[in-house]
């Protein structure tokens, strides 16, 4: 009967657990590239240190509701994911901690969450949090982030663009309404008249 051998056994679990760790690594990383392209070449990198986990929890779960995604993860994983985008040439963002905010829908409505979150969270220092990311598959700044957290969101600009739309035609109906209101008060006023002119 031949003898066990524990590091012969021991290589091959190593190896296997290796080979696990490799698979896990490259389904996250296709999992960035997949949402990358879900959110139409949208994303924002931010320092997320110092936020405990109940409050990220919560900015979760209104990013959520607002058809975006907050993921935390490895730099290195992160890199290796956006490294085929304008991300290449700015490696300084996947220094520190790093989670990456996706918006599936409406860009600006999650940026703006996001602003106001390190806001509230860190007052003063919010600004340093933000990393900059990807709008289009283009680079933008962190400065750029913070404009287009200032922009009208998709709704505000629906809203701003019915009641344009709607001002003359509520004008219209007012306009409309007030001639025949006119025309009594008229006929009022001549009854009037001639119910003093009779007496």
């Amino acid at each position: 009967m031949a003898e066990f051998n524990r590091e012969a056994y021991s290589e091959r679990e190593r190896s296997a657990a290796s080979m696990k760790t490799l698979l896990r690594k490259q389904e996250l990383v296709n999992s960035y590239k997949e949402r990358l392209q879900r959110s139409n070449g949208f994303v924002v990198f931010f320092n997320f240190q110092g936020i405990d986990a109940y409050p990220l929890t919560l900015l979760r779960l209104d990013i959520k509701d607002l058809k975006g995604e907050i993921v935390v993860g490895k730099n290195t994983l992160f890199y290796r994911a956006f490294s085929d985008t304008a991300l290449s040439d700015h490696r300084d963002i996947f220094i520190g901690p790093t989670a990456a905010l996706f918006a599936y829908e409406d860009p600006v409505a999650v940026t703006k969450k996001l602003v106001e979150f390190l806001k509230e969270t860190f007052d003063k220092e919010w600004e340093g949090r933000i990393k900059g990311g990807l709008l289009d598959y283009k680079y933008i700044s962190p400065e750029q982030v913070k404009e287009l957290a200032e922009l009208p969101s998709k709704e505000e600009l629906i809203a701003k663009l019915l009641g344009v739309m709607m001002a003359p035609v509520t004008q219209l109906a007012m306009t409309l309404k007030a001639v025949p209101q006119k025309l009594v008060l008229v006929l009022k006023a001549i009854e009037e008249e001639k119910s003093k002119g009779g007496q």
